[in-house]
């Protein structure tokens, strides 16, 4: 085997972990964005695609106090921050992307379906480092906090949970 297919390979292996690590949406809320270390802000809100239920990108505050959109796909969350390589990558069409998805802070305490069949309110997501929801966090009628597979989750969007 050569040192290239060597290196192909664990960079799969690799990109295969990094796909499989998942995160809250809440935790997100509370990690820096930064480039080269730096911090550029703070995220103060998740924007979500609700027919494809998967994270499109994280509404920053900059340092300077100006509101940006992060597409997901220009970042890589990596553990205890948020990183993207340059930033460029925070856009200022956050309306824009506001008006094609869902806001997860406006999300919480939404009506929650599982298979047609009512199941409690929103509290938090878990998503993949690639966007997609793999769980959602459901408080039921008891109080009681579950964590549920979201194959067949519907979240019940109201007209003020669009930004």
């Amino acid at each position: 085997m050569s040192m290239d297919s060597q290196f192909a390979n664990v960079d799969k292996r690799d990109r295969a972990v990094l796909a499989e690590r998942s995160s809250s949406g809440g935790e997100l809320l509370h990690l820096p964005v930064c480039a080269d270390g730096a911090e550029l802000g703070r995220p103060t809100d998740l924007l979500v695609d609700l027919d494809r239920l998967r994270v499109v990108g994280i509404n920053v505050r900059c340092s300077q106090g100006a509101d940006r959109f992060l597409p997901l796909a220009a970042a890589e969350l990596a553990g205890e921050r948020i990183n993207v390589a340059s930033s460029l990558a925070l856009l200022d069409e956050s309306a824009y992307y506001g008006e094609h998805g869902a806001s997860l802070r406006s999300l919480r305490g939404a009506a929650v379906d599982l298979a047609g069949r009512p199941v409690g309110t929103l509290s938090d997501i878990v998503l993949r480092s690639d966007g997609e929801v793999t769980r959602v966090v459901v408080r039921g009628e008891s109080g009681r906090l579950r964590r549920l597979g979201a194959k067949h989750v519907r979240i019940e969007q109201l007209k003020a949970a669009r930004r």
